[in-house]
């Protein structure tokens, strides 16, 4: 999430406590749908990729090249994360963060989610997988951030309404960049950020496991993916 959770009713809004209160029980109704939609796309893709096969040989210049441009989106989605809740750390939600990477984005966090995704599928060594596994990671965050968006209106009223008319949604616009000098630093909460995206690391180790039974002949490719 762009923001996080807004106890004060903002003067720039609108909406009583109640109706911000409902509009947060609403949004964490849905990020447990999110999360569940999350790990059913993960489920369904190690099973159906038991099945599914790059198109190069693995040991040729373009899977091993996919492979690593792979790592090194998810090292940076990581990173990228940890550097968001720099800014978001210590505010205690209760204010529109509109600095750092949320001065050009204001999803930066589902920015680099989507890029550990697309890391994610490259370790397949399909960049056809790896593209499909980031739109249907984009759908998923696009609906969050629908409702996400619902509440910041009204917890913040105008001053989330010009936010977003100035800051894209997803896609950074590098010349808004802004930050202040100093920063007050979350650091418990920067290192569960940290701890919560190591697992992105285990597509490594889970695809080349899938590799090594295609190559066996245990597991039979039915479809191969440039």
């Amino acid at each position: 999430m762009s923001q996080q959770k807004s106890s004060p009713l903002n003067q720039d809004s609108n909406a009583t406590p109640d109706e911000i209160n409902s509009a947060w029980e609403r949004l964490a109704r849905s990020q447990v749908r999110r999360r569940h939609a999350l790990g059913w796309l993960a489920t369904i893709a190690v099973c159906s990729l038991l099945w599914v096969g790059s198109a190069w040989p693995e040991s040729s210049f373009q899977h091993q090249g996919l492979e690593w441009i792979g790592l090194g989106l998810i090292i940076l989605a990581v990173l990228g994360r940890a550097a968001c809740m720099l800014y978001v750390g210590g505010r205690k939600g209760t204010d529109l963060i509109v600095e750092g990477p949320y001065s050009i984005s204001r999803n930066p966090l589902y920015v680099f989610s989507i890029l550990a995704v697309l890391g994610i599928g490259l370790q397949t060594g399909s960049l056809i997988v790896g593209l499909v596994f980031a739109f249907a990671a984009y759908l998923i965050f696009r609906w969050i951030v629908e409702e996400e968006e619902i509440l910041l209106h009204k917890a913040f009223g105008a001053a989330f309404d010009v936010y977003r008319q100035q800051v894209p949604r997803f896609y950074p616009r590098w010349h808004l960049w802004r930050s202040p000098k100093h920063i007050t630093v979350d650091l418990e909460g920067v290192w569960k950020t940290i701890r919560d995206a190591l697992p992105y690391f285990l597509a490594i180790p889970v695809f080349e496991l899938i590799e090594a039974a295609q190559e066996a002949g245990w597991v039979h490719i039915y479809l191969t993916l440039f």
